[in-house]
């Protein structure tokens, strides 16, 4: 079974505000887990697009029926590629996990699409969390569904985490573009 998680949210900022934070969202309070980030390509495309491909290690505790199977592994990494459009006031963001995908692959799509009508950035976010354990002859003994929904379940709870934490790297970029006379 293949699980899948989708949330929307609106941000009560400016598409420049919202973009700004989220290529500088972290170091941020809510982000501990987050233990470097490397910017791999940075290019605008024919149609001025920005696009950017990070790699981030994140590290984290995981479930005790995930242990036989990872060790005493604690980190991972992911990559993220990200798509600016500032003539439609879009972006688009795409996360992978690079290591441990035969246990647990977890891919996110985020779209964030400011809204002149109501003066907001949406984000509309879909994860899909798939594992590589198979239930043929009952080998999987329950393992794949339980990494999946304890995937679906922490990523959940690591959402609202992660919302506080741009939230905050928000109101940091709203106050100097303010200072600034930008907005």
């Amino acid at each position: 079974m293949v699980l899948y998680y989708r949330n929307n949210h609106a941000y009560e900022y400016n598409f420049e505000t919202v973009t700004l934070a989220y290529f500088n969202r972290y170091p941020n309070p809510y982000a501990t887990h987050v233990k470097s980030i490397d910017t791999i390509d940075v290019y605008m495309d024919d149609s001025g697009r920005l696009h950017q491909v990070k790699l981030i290690k994140k590290s984290g505790r995981l479930p005790q029926f995930v242990k036989p199977f990872l060790g005493k592994i604690t980190t991972t990494w992911i990559v993220e590629n990200t798509v600016v459009d500032p003539k439609s006031q879009e972006m688009t963001t795409y996360n992978c996990n690079l290591d441990h995908r035969k246990i647990i692959r977890i891919e996110e799509f985020n779209t964030y699409k400011y809204s002149f009508a109501q003066s907001v950035t949406n984000s509309f976010v879909t994860v899909k969390f798939s594992s590589g354990f198979t239930h043929r002859f009952g080998l999987g003994l329950g393992i794949k569904d339980r990494i999946e929904n304890w995937s679906k379940n922490k990523f959940s709870d690591n959402l609202m985490r992660s919302r506080e934490g741009l939230r905050l790297v928000m109101d940091s970029v709203k106050l100097k573009l303010l200072a600034r006379n930008e907005i």
